[in-house]
């Protein structure tokens, strides 16, 4: 809706509605913005207006007593146009700078940027790995740990690397760990990560029978290691049971459903990016296209690597969303992770 349209008092009374719909999740009444705003207008020219945004399509009426709450359109023009910036407050800004500069496992700091968004924002948090789109496998390492156990080591041509110990069946050598390393290396070396197959394991297997049921381990363990790259990280669930809009199991579970289907999360993530390359964007409602998250917003803002876009920093919650925070707190984490990434290798 072009905001032109809306008279200034109209967008005050639609910015207060807006603002005490999220802090009560209550309908929202003339005589409550009357009494709790300093519009400087009876509660009947209020309630005129209401009826007029509703009109406009920028309000509803749950029920004809009921006060009013933003539409989803509302929302939006909320967002676009009359939503004031927030900045974080200083202790909030350095639980951000306290992400733990030495950890040197990347999905270890995403869980850490999940569970601190979520604490920041108020809301259930999700993380996108960074994309290994036409990424190839760079190299292979097996290094020995123990007599029946080795570090497996797996790095792209991203730049991304994934590690995991594997406790393989049967004791092996150094010598017979290093035969390993190097055969696999060989085998799988500038392959496509989404050519790393359970045919690619019977293929090279196939070829050193000798060492099957080693290589079936390892092959095994590496096949998970290239699907974390394609999940999403998600904390803070339980604060969508707590909403009120949300009290209900039947309208709560097909959303908790939804983000426990990562590769749906992850292409919504997709979309969002693809539909306008800006840094942060926000879907309000249906925008989603999504069913199941038809009574909730989601905001995410990109984090780089080396200078390229890598992944999302999202946040999920009822319409009835404080989007000047929600913004304030992806775009801080994000920037915060891009630093942390920047140039250091994270595993």
């Amino acid at each position: 809706m072009d905001i032109s349209r809306l008279s200034p008092r109209q967008r005050e009374i639609l910015r207060a509605v807006v603002r005490d719909y999220v802090l009560t999740a209550e309908p929202v009444g003339s005589r409550t913005l009357s009494r709790k705003y300093d519009l400087g207008l009876s509660a009947a020219t209020i309630r005129n207006e209401l009826s007029d945004l509703e009109e406009e399509g920028l309000l509803r009426q749950p029920h004809t007593s009921a006060g009013r709450v933003p539409s989803d359109s509302g929302y939006r023009v909320f967002v676009d146009s009359l939503m004031e910036r927030a900045t974080l407050p200083v202790d909030k800004q350095a639980l951000i700078e306290s992400l733990d500069t030495q950890c040197q496992d990347l999905e270890e700091l995403l869980h850490q940027t999940a569970r601190l968004t979520a604490v920041l924002s108020g809301c259930t948090a999700v993380v996108r790995p960074p994309r290994q789109r036409g990424s190839r496998i760079r190299t292979v390492s097996v290094v020995p740990i123990g007599e029946a156990e080795v570090l497996l080591v797996l790095v792209t041509t991203a730049g991304a690397v994934s590690h995991s110990v594997v406790n393989l069946r049967s004791a092996a050598s150094p010598e017979e760990v290093a035969l390993l390393s190097n055969f696999l290396n060989a085998q799988l070396r500038d392959r496509p990560l989404d050519a790393l197959t359970y045919r690619t394991m019977r293929e090279v297997t196939a070829q050193m029978e000798r060492y099957q049921a080693h290589l079936e381990d390892l092959l095994g363990r590496l096949l998970t290691q290239t699907e974390t790259f394609s999940r999403v990280i998600v904390s803070n669930t339980a604060v969508l049971a707590q909403q009120p809009e949300f009290s209900e199991s039947a309208k709560v579970s097909p959303i908790l459903a939804f983000l426990e289907r990562e590769a749906e999360m992850a292409e919504l993530m997709d979309h969002m990016v693809e539909a306008e390359p800006v840094n942060v964007q926000i879907r309000i409602g249906h925008e989603s296209a999504v069913p199941d998250l038809a009574e909730c917003s989601v905001v995410t803002a990109t984090y780089s690597v080396d200078g390229a876009a890598a992944g999302e920093i999202a946040v999920l919650g009822p319409t009835r969303l404080d989007y000047s925070a929600a913004v304030a707190a992806v775009e801080a984490m994000a920037d915060r992770l891009t630093r942390l990434l920047g140039g250091r290798g994270l595993t």
